[in-house]
């Protein structure tokens, strides 16, 4: 799962000269990978991406007699 941060006080950050608190600046984006956010977290953050539970990557084989198809763009 993917987060945007919206508000400030999250915090987790390596402290530097830059950032003393180690708070994540606002529109910072993290990834939890298939973790959830804490629940101290709620509210201060939007869902970016999440990959749908049991989701797995599918590919067709080629087939050399057909010629590839393309999609229409989008409007």
């Amino acid at each position: 799962m993917k987060i945007r941060i919206t508000t400030g006080g999250i915090f987790g950050l390596t402290l530097s000269e830059e950032n003393p608190n180690g708070e994540y600046p606002i529109g910072h984006e993290i990834d939890l990978g298939d973790n959830e956010p804490p629940a101290g977290w709620a509210g201060r953050y939007e869902i970016v991406g999440k990959a749908p539970k049991g989701a797995e990557f599918v590919a067709g084989e080629a087939d050399d007699d057909k010629p590839a198809r393309r999609a229409r763009p989008s409007s």
